[in-house]
């Protein structure tokens, strides 16, 4: 048989036209697997959503004598800010503030796929610290966790026998703790996480019952959340498994392999009756995503060949559609200097629609030269209106028609 190829290969090699046609049928194979799956993805968008948003968040506020009210963001950013609270805090008049106070997020951080490192620093306490500085700021709490060398910093450190027994000791270890939690996000360090958007995703559900929410996969006839894209569990799915696993070494024996701690963990909640979920939003974006910015929002980016789109149950499309407006996680973050980048950029930079009296403000306006003549002020209007229409971006004559915007 081997001889058999050999030789095809060879007169496929030595001929032009056989090479010609090879070539050829191989592209038209490639385009119409291209063609077919492009079509399966428009299916899926078209059958799985009618873009009907589900007022879940606002009856939960209005169940509680409360409503979801608009705030002036230039009052907000920029009123009096420094006397009351600094730019790295919620302002506790916020509902993100409120959020953070109701809904209670303690975020797990483990190694790359548990003991592979692809770290974004070679010692993990340095990966810790970063995290602690950007996003790890909006959890309620945060742990680090690790199966590896003991390391200074916040990074504890469990000795298991799979990814799935640090899991488990280490959900133990939370709950051994004391403290009330309503929800767990568990991710990586080389995750970015929105804690403040998960609040508002989870907020109308009840934490009390079981609850297992991520991207979903399926892998060897088994449904699960991707461990890659980071997942949240709820504080009753946490006490369903640990009922389950109630010691340490039951912990150790719930999975064999390394970097399957998300595969075994959705095979046990599924054996004791919690499922996952399609937690896209109404416009079918995804809140859970495995990918960095780089690949999700170039279409194209993310391969054909990869899993993502074989094994997940709910697809997003890649490019600029790909992920929610209110997305939890982003994967794929493999430096500090990212880290801090997308922390500026989230909590930090401030884009305006229009205008602001206070923060954004532009400045005087020229007084008008009282020496001019009829025919020379007129001509420098004309000039001005041309420079405000052809090169700037914010008309000179915008103190006087300001008005606060709407934050988008």
């Amino acid at each position: 048989m081997r001889n058999l190829m050999s030789r095809a290969l060879l007169s496929i090699t030595t001929s032009q036209p056989l090479l010609f046609l090879t070539s050829f049928v191989l592209g038209a194979l490639l385009a119409l697997a291209l063609k077919l799956h492009e079509g399966s993805l428009a299916a899926g968008e078209e059958a799985g959503y009618q873009g009907e948003y589900d007022w879940a968040y606002e009856r939960w506020l209005e169940g509680r004598g409360l409503a979801s009210v608009p705030a002036d963001p230039d009052l907000g950013r920029y009123g009096n800010r420094s006397a009351r609270y600094s730019e790295d805090q919620l302002d506790p008049a916020s509902e993100a503030a409120f959020l953070f106070r109701e809904v209670k997020v303690f975020c797990l951080v483990f190694p790359t796929n548990a003991g592979a490192r692809i770290a974004m620093a070679p010692d993990p306490g340095e990966a810790a610290a970063a995290i602690r500085a950007t996003w790890g700021k909006r959890c309620n709490k945060i742990l680090f966790y690790t199966a590896g060398e003991e390391r200074a910093g916040p990074v504890v450190r469990l000795p298991s026998k799979s990814a799935f027994g640090l899991l488990c000791e280490s959900l133990r270890r939370v709950v051994a703790g004391g403290e009330p939690f309503d929800w767990l996000l568990v991710t990586t360090e080389t995750t970015f996480a929105l804690p403040e958007n998960l609040r508002h995703y989870v907020a109308p559900l009840n934490s009390s019952e079981p609850h297992y929410l991520g991207h979903a996969m399926k892998f060897w006839n088994q449904v699960y959340n991707w461990g890659e894209a980071g997942y949240a569990l709820s504080q009753g799915a946490v006490s369903a498994l640990l009922a389950r696993f109630d010691s340490s070494s039951s912990c150790q024996t719930g999975g064999k392999y390394w970097k399957n701690a998300d595969w075994y963990l959705g095979k046990h909640l599924a054996g004791l009756g919690v499922a996952v979920k399609d937690t896209r939003d109404h416009r079918g974006r995804g809140r859970f995503n495995g990918y960095s910015f780089r690949k999700l929002l170039f279409p194209g980016a993310v391969s054909l060949f990869e899993r993502y789109w074989k094994d997940s149950l709910y697809l997003s499309p890649d490019g600029p559609k790909c992920c929610s407006s209110r997305a939890v996680t982003f994967q794929g973050i493999l430096s500090q200097s990212k880290m801090y980048q997308l922390e500026f950029l989230f909590h930090h930079l401030r884009p305006f629609a229009q205008g602001g009296s206070l923060g954004n403000a532009p400045p005087p306006g020229r007084k008008e030269d009282p020496f001019l003549t009829e025919e020379e002020r007129l001509k420098h209007a004309m000039m001005q209106k041309w420079f405000d229409e052809q090169l700037m971006t914010t008309p000179s004559n915008l103190l006087l028609h300001n008005k606060p915007a709407a934050d988008y």
